[in-house]
């Protein structure tokens, strides 16, 4: 979902609900991928969702400094998203 569509931005937690609202699913159902801690991992924990963090770009400078923070599962690329859902029980 864009920003624009949802009035807000990230890491706003009103553009995952809306997201999710939209998706018709519980936060527990959905994962959120992102590339960073801040705008993405953190948020979508807090409402819930599973996080995948992927590790590129700026992420690669990232440090997590607090466990409340861990993202479930760490990737350091796209490519390995597919590898990482067929390891996944849902």
């Amino acid at each position: 979902m864009a920003s624009a569509e949802a009035g807000c931005a990230k890491p706003d937690p009103k553009i995952f609900t809306a997201a999710l609202k939209k998706a018709g699913c519980d936060p527990a159902e959905a994962f959120m991928i992102g590339d960073r801690l801040d705008n993405d991992i953190i948020p979508a924990k807090k409402l819930g969702m599973k996080t995948i963090w992927v590790r590129q770009g700026y992420a690669i400078y990232q440090t997590i400094d607090d466990e409340s923070k861990r993202p479930d599962y760490v990737v350091d690329s796209i490519d390995e998203l597919i590898g990482l859902f067929d390891k996944i029980e849902t």
